[in-house]
């Protein structure tokens, strides 16, 4: 029986990494971010959705998704992102559970799921939930650098997301994240090991 294994964390922990280690690793990896990415085509039917309910005002001329605009809209209106959620999720992970299911022949599947904290409820499959962690500091250097972003920006977006402590609270698997790239790697790799034998 595949198991699965829930990978979050905040913005700039490093979950993209780690994620793509694993699939370096030749562990199938489902990222929600990615489906989520592929489902703001503008034909697709839950962006017809989101323009039936914010508006064309969310949508360049050629239709794509106003990422930033909309990201404005739900960091300023609590409401807007209780409705943009109520469009995206199960959507979203009707997709990653189809997509999970593709790779029934491997000891464990990665689940990338940044929110998993907000959305626990919806993901009882979970076998086991792994936590990139990272002190504040290097959280809010790694948003602002990699994102160009202001410190007052990144750390609205860093307030927007579930504390760390909440995170930290769910973990099976804690690898901490405030080290070398390689340092990164041989925690990625050590998990690995130990967590193929309990598969078998």
């Amino acid at each position: 029986m595949t198991k699965l294994v829930a990978v979050t964390g905040g913005i700039g922990s490093g979950k993209s990494e780690v994620c793509k280690t694993f699939a370096g690793l030749g562990v199938p990896v489902v990222d929600l971010d990615d489906i989520a990415h592929a489902m703001s085509a503008p034909d697709s039917v839950a962006m017809q959705t989101v323009r039936q309910t914010f508006g064309d005002g969310m949508f360049a001329e050629n239709g794509q998704l106003d990422r930033a605009r909309l990201r404005e809209l739900v960091f300023a209106d609590p409401d807007a992102l209780d409705k943009l959620n109520q469009i995206m999720h199960p959507a979203i992970r009707a997709e990653a559970v189809r997509q999970i299911a593709q790779h029934a022949a491997y000891d464990y599947v990665i689940l990338a799921i940044p929110l998993l904290v907000e959305s626990r409820d919806d993901w009882a499959m979970i076998d086991h939930v792994l936590v990139v962690d990272c002190s504040e500091e290097t959280q809010l250097a790694r948003v602002m650098q990699r994102s160009a972003l202001s410190e007052a920006m990144a750390l609205a977006i860093i307030a927007a997301q579930s504390s760390r402590e909440d995170r930290l609270a769910i973990a099976d698997t804690v690898i901490e994240n405030d080290q070398t790239l390689p340092d990164l790697h041989e925690k990625v790799l050590k998990f690995h090991q130990i967590f193929s034998k309990t598969c078998q």
